[in-house]
């Protein structure tokens, strides 16, 4: 008696370019749990459902979950959409509706971040796109590009975590605190991973959530080691900080400097500081088409955050000691930063 395939083909229609097609899905009867992570990650034995948890359209590359891909999107926006998808097909036409391999789930997903990002989806959305991004590049043992997606996740949950209202997502207020702490935990924050779990434990609503106080008192103890192990990860809180800056324990490379650039070197590293900031909706908007275009040149995923690092040490270097004065708004600024630019074609007026 041959064994039943655990992948079963379900039909979808593209809600942007009405495209009818198939992709296959996972039987609830093939799933078998072999453990469970501290962040939430669930490993199976055999076929995960993880990988095929994204659908992606085979016409427009339309990609979201396979909870949300049928949800009906309003005309206009359908329309940008399609626009937007549009320009960043790939080169080679790609397959996602059969079986697929680690890579391709991965592709899904970040195909799926892209397009979440252009339809600006709240944030509890993006970060649990950003998560299962990390979970498919830890199984493919893709360290450095996990971290990059945990720590773009934390972002997207802290953001969530403040505009929300009991919960992100499918999160419960405790499950998304603890989550918080754990992802903090896993990039090296172990000070801000402490105050999270701290947080958890003594929730109004931690009774009702025994596994989860569980979860933290465990993580609690093992950032405390972690943080006696790595002494030079602990959080420093400066008395010439603003008191909402958080020294961020991670070190980055930096851009190579010249002449007499403030920039440090190339092999120098910086602390990274973690400040709460906001952008206007068509800075954030240039920011994910920078990101799009890099990832759709290299393959690699430089982030947000990152383009921003690099636009200042840009500044940095070519404005040198030239420093605006004088400003009052932020008109006046942009004013005296693009007469001081070279090669200035920036509208000052």
């Amino acid at each position: 008696m041959s064994s039943v395939n655990p992948l079963y083909p379900r039909k979808y229609t593209c809600p942007i370019c009405k495209t009818s097609f198939t992709s296959f899905q996972i039987r609830s009867s093939a799933v078998f749990v072999e453990k469970r992570e501290s962040d939430f990650h669930v490993i199976y034995r055999g076929t995960s459902p993880l990988h095929y948890s994204i659908i992606v359209c085979p016409e427009c590359y339309y990609a979201a979950s396979n909870k949300s891909f049928n949800k009906e999107i309003p005309a206009k926006q359908a329309d940008q959409l399609a626009v937007a998808l549009m320009q960043l097909r790939p080169a080679q036409k790609e397959e996602f509706g059969k079986e697929r391999t680690p890579e391709q789930a991965l592709k899904c997903f970040q195909q799926a971040i892209r397009t979440a990002q252009l339809k600006k989806a709240p944030p509890e959305e993006l970060a649990g796109l950003l998560l299962g991004s990390a979970w498919i590049a830890r199984e493919t043992l893709k360290f450095d590009l996990e971290s990059t997606y945990l720590n773009e996740a934390l972002n997207q949950y802290l953001e969530a975590f403040q505009n929300g209202s009991g919960r992100v997502g499918n999160l419960s207020d405790v499950k998304a605190t603890y989550l918080i702490g754990e992802l903090h935990r896993r990039i090296g924050n172990f000070s801000e991973a402490v105050n999270w779990f701290n947080n958890v434990i003594t929730h109004k609503d931690i009774k009702q959530n025994p596994q989860t106080e569980k979860l933290a008192r465990e993580q609690w103890a093992l950032t405390r080691q972690e943080t006696l192990e790595n002494p030079d990860s602990r959080t420093s809180n400066s008395k010439d900080q603003d008191n909402s800056t958080e020294t961020r324990t991670k070190n980055i490379p930096t851009a190579v400097s010249s002449g007499n650039s403030p920039t440090p070197a190339l092999q120098k590293k910086r602390p990274l500081m973690q400040m709460p900031m906001h952008f206007y909706a068509d800075q954030i908007d240039w920011l994910n088409q920078l990101v799009n275009r890099g990832y759709e040149t290299t393959g690699t995923l430089v982030t947000r955050e990152q383009v921003v690092r690099a636009c200042l040490d840009a500044y940095m270097h070519f404005l040198d000691s030239q420093l605006p004065a004088g400003f009052e708004t932020e008109k006046d600024l942009y004013k005296q930063l693009a007469e001081l630019l070279p090669s200035n074609n920036m509208p000052v007026s």
